[in-house]
């Protein structure tokens, strides 16, 4: 979620307290298999919980390197928008943390479960008021792709009423969930607008927007949000168009 004024968006308060479990993050997941050692993509550490477990009947999904290359990189062009790499930390961040705890895929996705990820972020050049969208792309083994959105779709239903997500230095209150109309893409989407009590103001509503699309072992999820407090009605389709664009020209999963 976002708050006015917060500068980088909402993930600098989670960056300024949770630097030292980015740091060890990045050390288990350097030497893992899978990985390019590079900004934007990473191996999952195999010894963290798993809240979304996979389960048996499908295969496993693409490596790090190989879901980067089906990820927009940086200069990478949707409409009037631009694809670069997030400045502080990756999308869906498992530093948040949510009560109730059943609302936490519409955070974070569930923590760990998937093997592989890499991660994009898009905005309109010279314009610090547009919508930005943070991309993250995450691969699992077996069911667990299926298993993510299950719990996201739970999540949804449970949490339509709010909840409280935690951000390290801050505590927001998430005052609704709704479901909105989701792209007809791969084999399943799921979107919704998160509207947040802003951290400063009481009396002001922010606006977020998730659409989390699944093909085979893969998950692509969007994150769009504005430095403002009007609704601007959705992750933007050039965004999602673009990304699925190159995901299936890249022979990702089920496209």
């Amino acid at each position: 979620m976002n708050w006015v004024g917060d500068g980088k968006r909402r993930r600098a308060a989670a960056a300024a307290l949770g630097v030292a479990a980015v740091l060890a993050g990045a050390a288990a997941c350097g030497g893992g298999s899978g990985s390019d050692g590079g900004a934007g993509a990473t191996a999952a550490p195999t010894s963290a919980p798993a809240s979304t477990p996979a389960t048996a009947g499908g295969p496993a999904g693409p490596g790090a390197e190989r879901l980067k290359a089906m990820a927009l990189a940086e200069g990478d062009k949707a409409g009037r928008y631009e694809a670069s790499e997030p400045v502080l930390d990756e999308p869906m961040s498992e530093l948040y943390d949510t009560q109730p705890a059943a609302c936490r895929p519409l955070t974070s996705l569930g923590r760990a479960g998937h093997t592989a990820q890499a991660y994009a972020k898009t905005g309109v050049p010279g314009e610090w008021q547009a919508v930005g969208t943070e991309i993250l792309l995450r691969s699992y083994e077996g069911g667990g792709a299926a298993a993510a959105m299950k719990a996201l779709a739970e999540a949804g239903r449970q949490c339509a009423g709010g909840y409280t997500e935690e951000r390290g230095l801050a505590t927001a209150k998430v005052l609704r969930v709704e479901q909105v109309k989701a792209p007809g893409l791969g084999d399943e989407a799921l979107a919704y607008r998160i509207v947040t009590q802003d951290v400063k103001d009481k009396d002001i509503s922010l606006y977020d927007y998730l659409t989390v699309i699944r093909s085979g072992s893969v998950t692509l999820s969007f994150r769009a949000d504005v430095i403002d407090t009007k609704d601007f009605g959705g992750v933007p389709e050039d965004v999602v168009a673009a990304q699925w664009e190159k995901f299936s020209k890249a022979g990702g999963p089920g496209s």
